[in-house]
């Protein structure tokens, strides 16, 4: 289990490299100039941005064979499903505390007001919510569509993650609550979704 996670990680990683430098220098921007604006895209793109790069280990997995290779060695389906589960969430968790400490020393420079936080303790939630939503919808549906479609699948989970995440967020009074624990939820729920899908299929 902790080698397929590993492996994960250092497929992902070679995309996160590049991602970071760029969230880097975006960073320094938001943190130098105090426009809310920037903040919100660099939220966005931030946590958001992880989530699909993290979903780049089931595309090279598919391009380098290495998902069939797996099948060969002593581990079970379940354990591969689950390695993937984890890393997408490792990867909105870096995402969120990177963003989050850009974001916290921006607020400590420039100061913030209540309504401020309040507004971007929001956009954390539906920027998490977001990841979550599309993960959840992507991982199964990459076993279901084929390795051929990994393009078109994730711009589809990403689609609709948004507008589901767009939809229950504008719920009056406890939309940042429902919001989170819809997707939470959908994710828990996509795990043995996907196993159950990957266990039929002959690789």
């Amino acid at each position: 289990m902790k080698g397929l996670f590993r492996n994960n990680f250092f497929t992902v990683w070679i995309n996160a490299k590049v991602f970071l430098i760029f969230l880097f220098l975006m960073g320094i921007v938001v943190t130098v100039i105090p426009a809310q604006t920037l903040q919100m895209y660099f939220v966005m793109i931030g946590i958001v941005g992880f989530s699909v790069i993290a979903a780049t280990a089931i595309g090279n997995e598919f391009s380098s064979k290495w998902g069939k290779y797996k099948l060969t060695l002593p581990v079970r389906r379940t354990d591969i499903v689950k390695s993937l589960f984890l890393n997408q969430f490792f990867w909105i968790i870096v995402g969120t505390l990177l963003v989050g400490i850009v974001t916290g020393l921006s607020y400590m420079i420039h100061g913030f007001s209540f309504d401020q936080f309040s507004g971007i303790f929001s956009l954390f939630i539906l920027a998490i919510s977001i990841s979550f939503f599309m993960g959840a919808l992507f991982i199964p549906m990459i076993y279901l569509a084929g390795e051929d479609k990994i393009v078109v699948v994730l711009i589809i989970s990403l689609v609709c993650a948004v507008g589901i995440a767009a939809m229950l967020f504008n719920i009056p009074l406890f939309g940042n609550v429902i919001i989170i624990t819809c997707a939470l939820l959908l994710f828990i729920v996509s795990y043995p979704l996907t196993i159950c899908i990957f266990k039929r299929k002959e690789y």
